[in-house]
C-alpha cells in the first residue's frame, strides 16, 4: 500500500511551489540538474539545438489477468531545450486535464521510485510517477533524439511548434516464470513532419540492410499490408516481430498531441 505517501494536494503545492522558485529542476535520477536555461530561448535568430526531448505519457492498469494488461501512450511535445522540456513534464499530468486529488501517489524523486519498486532500468528518463485512485499508473518520461531536421521553437516555452510524427519502437520483456508481460520499453527511432515518410522510416527500422537484418531474422514477423495502417497487433502498429529470446517487437507511428493548456498558453504569446 502507499500509506507512506503524503497526501497528493499537499505535495503538489510544495513541489509547484519549489519548481517556481528554483528554475533548476530534479532530473530522473533525483539530483539537480546544472544545465540552466540557455539564452537561445529567444523565439528569433537562434541557432538550432543539437538535441530534441520528447514528453511521454503512458498509462496502464494492471490486472491479475495478463491479458487484459493495457497501456496506453501519447506524445505530448518535443522541445529543444531540456530544461523547458523538463518542467513541461512536470507539469504534463495537469496540463492534460488531471486535478491533484485524482492521485492518490504523486512522486518525482529517486527515493519515491524506490518505494514504488520500480526497476532501475524502467527508469530512463522516467520523471513522473502517479497513482491514480482507480490503481491507474501514469508515467512521465523524455525520450532524447537528434535534432537532424534542426527543428527550432516559435515561443518561449521552447516546443517545436509542428505537427510531427513519431516513429516508435517498443520492447516488450518478460522475465522468467512469470505470467504476463512485466516490462515495456519505448524508443523513439525517427520523427518526421509527414505521416508517409515515417510509415516509410518505420517499415526499415527492425528488417534492413544496414544492420544485416530480415524478417526471417525473428522467430516472427509481421509488417502492414500496403493499404492499412496496422498489421493487426494494436492501432498504428505497422510491424510486429518476436525475437529470438521470445521479446516482442512493436513499430507504430503515433502522431503528437498538444496538451490543451499548452495550446491556450501559446495562443496567448501568439497575441501579444
Amino acid at each position: 500500500m502507499l500509506s507512506h505517501v503524503l497526501p497528493v494536494p499537499k505535495w503538489y503545492r510544495e513541489y509547484y511551489a519549489s519548481i517556481h522558485a528554483d528554475p533548476e529542476l530534479l532530473s530522473s535520477s533525483g539530483q539537480r540538474d546544472s544545465q540552466t536555461i540557455p539564452s537561445s530561448t529567444s523565439t528569433n535568430g537562434h541557432a538550432p539545438s543539437d538535441k530534441n526531448y520528447h514528453i511521454l505519457i503512458t498509462s496502464s492498469h494492471l490486472t491479475k489477468d495478463p491479458n487484459q494488461q493495457v497501456e496506453k501512450l501519447r506524445i505530448v511535445g518535443t522541445y529543444d531545450s531540456l530544461p523547458l522540456a523538463k518542467g513541461a513534464a512536470h507539469r504534463a499530468l495537469f496540463d492534460a486535464g488531471y486535478e491533484a486529488e485524482f492521485f492518490k501517489a504523486y512522486g518525482v524523486s529517486a527515493d519515491f521510485f524506490d518505494k514504488q519498486d520500480i526497476p532501475r532500468q524502467d527508469r530512463n528518463g522516467l520523471l513522473v510517477y502517479a497513482v491514480a485512485q482507480d490503481s491507474t499508473i501514469f508515467q512521465v518520461r523524455i525520450v532524447t533524439t537528434s535534432n537532424d531536421a534542426e527543428w527550432t521553437h516559435q515561443f518561449e516555452d521552447g516546443r517545436i511548434c509542428r505537427d510531427l510524427y513519431y516513429v516508435l519502437q517498443t520492447t516488450a520483456s518478460y522475465h522468467d516464470g512469470s505470467e504476463g508481460e512485466n516490462s515495456r520499453v519505448h524508443n523513439i527511432k525517427g520523427v518526421f513532419d509527414s505521416y508517409e515518410e515515417a510509415r516509410k522510416s518505420a517499415l526499415g527500422v527492425l528488417a534492413n540492410a544496414v544492420d544485416g537484418m530480415t524478417g526471417e531474422s525473428y522467430a516472427q514477423y509481421d509488417e502492414v499490408a500496403a493499404n492499412e495502417t496496422d498489421c493487426g497487433y494494436g492501432e498504428n502498429v505497422l510491424v510486429h516481430a518476436v525475437g529470438q529470446d521470445g521479446e516482442n517487437l512493436l513499430v507504430s507511428v503515433v502522431k503528437g498531441q498538444v496538451l490543451e493548456n499548452v495550446r491556450l498558453m501559446e495562443a496567448s504569446m501568439r497575441i501579444r
